[in-house]
């Protein structure tokens, strides 16, 4: 009877494991970022003075480089408020004193995402980029082309094998070259946002 006892223990727990092992496997097909995939997102972007916020939409395309590392290239759009916040002072310089959600821009924006160490369904990450972007604000017709650099980071939560959720925040800094005869400005911003990635064929 004992022998019986012993024999069903052990069938018991290899069966048990088996199916730890395909769960598991299951979980790592599911998590594994791919290595092409297209997202959307939608934050906001806080700027101030000549650097454009308000409404941030983006649209991301993803592709691997390495076994951490994946190209990032980002088309996003702010959306802010008007309001003529410029003015001269008494040396005659134009000055621009914008608000936090102040302005509109679109820019485009090279980065490169690195992945750290999963934690289950979760994979954190850090993200470095440069962009190209032209703001504008209407109610005080300047104009301004920049190139801001982006520092930040995120988490990406994956919910099937097929689709991610993302969340992201970065620090935004640079210089821009403005009209009106403002010449050349600092940038200095930051973006929150959270979206969605689709993984590609």
């Amino acid at each position: 009877m004992s022998r019986k006892l012993i024999v069903i223990a052990i069938l018991s727990t290899t069966a048990y494991a088996d199916d730890s092992i395909v769960e598991t496997d299951d979980l790592d097909e599911e998590t594994e970022i791919p290595d092409q995939s297209l997202g959307a997102a939608i934050g906001i972007a806080g700027g101030g003075r000549v650097t454009p916020g308000g409404l941030r939409i983006e649209g991301h395309y993803l592709y691997q480089l390495s076994s951490q590392d994946w190209f990032d290239g980002t088309a996003a759009f702010t959306f802010g408020a008007g309001g003529a916040e410029c003015f001269r002072d008494r040396m005659d310089y134009v000055i621009c004193d914008h608000g936090f959600a102040d302005g509109r821009a679109i820019e485009a924006v090279a980065a490169v995402r690195r992945y750290f160490a999963p934690q289950g369904r979760y994979a954190p990450y850090a993200r470095v980029g440069v962009g190209l972007a032209v703001a504008r604000f209407g109610d005080d017709d300047v104009t301004g082309i920049g190139i801001p650099l982006h520092l930040g980071g995120g988490v990406r939560a994956a919910v099937s094998r097929q689709v991610a959720v993302v969340a992201s925040a970065e620090l935004v800094a640079g210089i821009g070259r403005y009209s009106q005869g403002m010449g050349n400005e600092p940038l200095l911003g930051f973006t929150v946002t959270a979206g969605a990635e689709l993984r590609l064929p």
